[in-house]
């Protein structure tokens, strides 16, 4: 997976760079690290990055105003804040960011937000897709839903569709059950990206909206509760 480095300090991209590379060494993971000197830089890439992190004080624009333009195009995007500076804490709350990493950062601080990280991505895994003559590595994450097309589907993502060759069935037996529901015979959709919904519709947050049949309607709204609301222990 990739990960992205957003700051105007040269040597604290090294620094944090090695680190991170050392831990993907220490758990076997492939890991690439994508440096940015700015957040105009990094909002001009297209790629889109599950992990970010970001310094506060960088060129062009500062790091909130960089997080809110980063979430228009890429809301499930886990953003870290890394700054010597704290007086923006409260302010950052409304761009939803997963950690704070004060400067300069210990490498066991480090390797526990790394950690808790790739913990709650436990049920995003690889899908190789073949897409025409083409073959697309895809997260299960960035999945918004399946549509049946004949004896081949269509996977769609926030900004595309692609055209896999296998079934619907096929691709939905590969997905974790407890993040995808069947809602008709035809559709099948991610819990993580559902906005809205009533008993004719379900809306995702990329403006898609999807058909739910009445006889699937009581399944998904059980199994959505689940998904949503939080377990006592």
């Amino acid at each position: 997976m990739r990960i992205a480095l957003c700051d105007s300090d040269i040597e604290c991209i090294r620094k944090h760079k090695q680190m991170i590379y050392k831990y993907a060494n220490n758990h076997r993971m492939e890991i690439v690290v994508d440096e940015y000197r700015s957040g105009t830089e990094l909002l001009a890439c297209r790629r889109s990055y599950a992990l970010v992190i970001l310094e506060y004080r960088t060129n062009t624009l500062n790091g909130l105003e960089t997080a809110a333009l980063l979430r228009k195009s890429n809301n499930s995007c886990k953003i870290v804040f890394l700054s010597a500076y704290t007086g923006f804490i409260f302010e950052s709350f409304k761009v939803n960011p997963y950690r704070f990493l004060v400067k300069p950062i210990d490498e066991k601080i480090l390797f526990k937000l790394l950690d808790d990280f790739f913990e709650t991505r436990a049920d995003d895994r690889p899908l190789w897709i073949k897409d025409g003559d083409d073959t697309v590595c895809l997260n299960t994450n960035d999945i918004f839903y399946l549509e049946a097309d004949n004896k081949h589907c269509i996977i769609g993502l926030r900004n595309k569709k692609i055209h896999c060759r296998k079934t619907m069935a096929h691709v939905y037996d590969e997905l974790p059950k407890n993040h995808f529901c069947k809602i008709n015979r035809a559709y099948v959709v991610n819990f993580k990206y559902i906005s809205e919904y009533n008993s004719d519709e379900i809306r995702l947050d990329n403006g898609t909206g999807l058909h739910i049949s009445r006889s699937y309607y009581k399944s998904f709204k059980n199994e959505f509760r689940s998904f949503a609301e939080p377990q006592e222990l």
